[in-house]
């Protein structure tokens, strides 16, 4: 059955994340994220943040003469999420909601309206709100059992929809520095993240740059990836399944 004809009378979160975990997304979460909107977006109080988990590394891990290198581009997990969005987007207004649909970050580059979008309104912000996880010392949303291996979009709305309760206000990475040690331009500095001290850099973003520059001249894109395959959190084994925690030492 559509969720558009199931939720035709009710319109509740539990409902809405059934369906969307039944279509293929792999997290959904709700969040109150009037805290800190821009004021183009405050009338939009409430993001719905979905994600999808990127396969095994695969074709994506590219190993050259200086060491690996890893995409986390996956274009058909992108496709999907801008499908469950397309759905949501049509629920939500036949209800007589208003919503907007912020698509995954691979349309950073878009030259389109939609790419102002991201300045206002990033991802981790929905996706820490929902309770979904947290930003790790890599600068990524982690979240407890898939780790950075996510892909994610946001739908906000002014649905009164049922929100988490206990969003994430810091981080969760404790002592771990394996994705500081890992990465090739020293980028990351060991600091955990807090959502009081707002921006707060934990990356030095210039360094950053030049090592996807260096990369751009060896495989012709500009990519990296290590601070994610680094992070044990969401660890693939030989046969493709993400390690649970009973199957990897986890940090303290």
């Amino acid at each position: 059955m559509a969720m558009e004809g199931a939720l035709k009378y009710a319109l509740n979160s539990r409902e809405i994340k059934k369906f969307l975990l039944e279509w293929g997304a792999t997290l959904v979460g709700f969040g109150d994220v009037s805290r800190g909107l821009a004021g183009e977006l405050r009338h939009l109080p409430v993001a719905i943040s979905l994600a999808i988990r990127h396969p095994s590394p695969g074709r994506n891990l590219i190993h050259t003469t200086r060491g690996p290198i890893y995409s986390n581009r996956y274009q058909q997990v992108d496709l999907k999420l801008e499908q469950l969005q397309k759905r949501l987007v049509s629920l939500l207004k036949s209800h007589g909601f208003k919503c907007l649909a912020i698509p995954p970050d691979s349309h950073r580059h878009d030259t389109r309206f939609v790419a102002r979008l991201y300045p206002l309104f990033p991802h981790k912000t929905a996706a820490t709100c929902a309770g979904l996880g947290w930003i790790g010392k890599n600068g990524l949303l982690v979240n407890e059992t898939y780790g950075p291996r996510l892909s994610w979009a946001t739908v906000l709305t002014n649905a009164p929809l049922e929100v988490c309760t206990t969003p994430y206000v810091s981080g969760r990475c404790g002592k771990c520095r394996r994705c500081v040690e890992a990465c090739p331009a020293g980028a990351i500095a060991d600091r955990e993240w807090v959502r009081d001290e707002g921006l707060v850099p934990h990356i030095d973003v210039e360094a950053c740059r030049r090592q996807l520059e260096r990369n751009r001249l060896l495989v012709g894109e500009d990519i990296c990836g290590l601070c994610i395959l680094a992070c044990p959190r969401g660890m693939y084994d030989q046969a493709g399944t993400i390690k649970r925690k009973g199957d990897v030492r986890w940090p303290g």
